[in-house]
């Protein structure tokens, strides 16, 4: 069975990330520019729906329309950016700077995409259900035998853990390979994902943090410089916490649009790490474990 080369993957990624800036940048710009329009509207619309919430205003749900269409788009810009990205690690960069990555395999990216996480979410309510089923039988048999409590409350961390564990390993299968196997053989990908992941889970996970880490930090260094940290809500009762959290983000969502000039530029920089990054590393891990079977070429391999 075949094996991820964590090291040499998460190399490649951070190398071509740096190598490869200007032929993504190339390949993406224009639904990059279009999905930074997209994030600054978003943040206003979601701000005024936040403080119409808190403040329990009913035309919240108008409010509510625009910021839904809002988000389908952007996740459309971000299929768009997903499959030029991938092309380019692939070794297809696109020929002209006005190409739109708006064809026949962004679309198919984007429907591989939806489809994975429709069946991950299935997954996901089926085992909530059954645990839930099997929460509330606990705090019966808690109810009914004091003395059994402590168990009972390992028991349920021991399964909220395992959900957690079994989605994580389920996303981790569908997902990781789904692009580089989408785009290369011209076909959903998903069962392809999951059988050439097969055996190389913690491989993968591994891959992913490498990258998922950094950006995370990067993204939350944004928003805090921009937007301030978070208000401290010790003391305060439920009600009066959830309303100062409510209100922070209404108040961080309006300053990051404000300033503009500052977090989408940031915010343009994390991106375009994260498709480079992300997609070479997805691609050089394709590569590995298909190398007999597949002859698309890893630019920068």
């Amino acid at each position: 069975m075949k094996k991820i080369p964590v090291g040499a993957t998460i190399a490649h990624a951070y190398g071509f990330a740096v190598s490869h800036f200007l032929p993504v940048l190339r390949a993406l710009w224009i639904p990059l520019l279009l999905q930074l329009a997209v994030v600054l509207v978003l943040s206003r619309r979601m701000a005024l729906l936040f403080a119409a919430l808190e403040a329990k205003d009913p035309s919240s749900a108008t409010l509510a329309g625009p910021v839904f269409l809002l988000f389908c788009l952007a996740v459309i810009l971000f299929a768009a950016q997903y499959a030029a990205s991938m092309e380019v690690a692939l070794g297809r960069p696109p020929h002209s700077l006005l190409h739109v990555p708006a064809g026949r395999t962004m679309w198919r990216l984007l429907g591989g995409l939806i489809t994975a996480m429709l069946i991950i979410i299935v997954i996901a309510s089926i085992l909530f259900v059954v645990i839930s089923i099997l929460s509330y039988t606990l705090g019966e048999v808690a109810k009914a035998a004091p003395g059994a409590r402590i168990a009972v409350a390992v028991i349920a961390v021991l399964l909220a853990a395992a959900l957690f564990a079994f989605l994580t390993l389920i996303s981790i299968r569908f997902l990781f390979l789904l692009a580089p196997a989408n785009i290369a053989e011209q076909k959903f990908g998903i069962v392809r994902s999951w059988e050439l992941s097969k055996g190389n889970f913690w491989r993968a996970l591994l891959v992913a943090l490498a990258i998922f880490i950094p950006l995370t930090i990067a993204n939350y260094a944004v928003s805090f410089s921009v937007g301030g940290l978070p208000p401290s809500t010790a003391g305060l009762s439920k009600e009066a916490a959830d309303a100062a959290r409510m209100a922070w983000q209404v108040r961080q969502l309006t300053l990051l649009a404000d300033r503009w000039y500052i977090s989408l530029p940031a915010t343009a920089l994390i991106m375009l790490f994260q498709f480079s990054a992300g997609s070479a590393a997805q691609a050089f891990a394709y590569r590995a474990l298909t190398e007999n079977d597949v002859s698309s070429p890893i630019a920068g391999g």
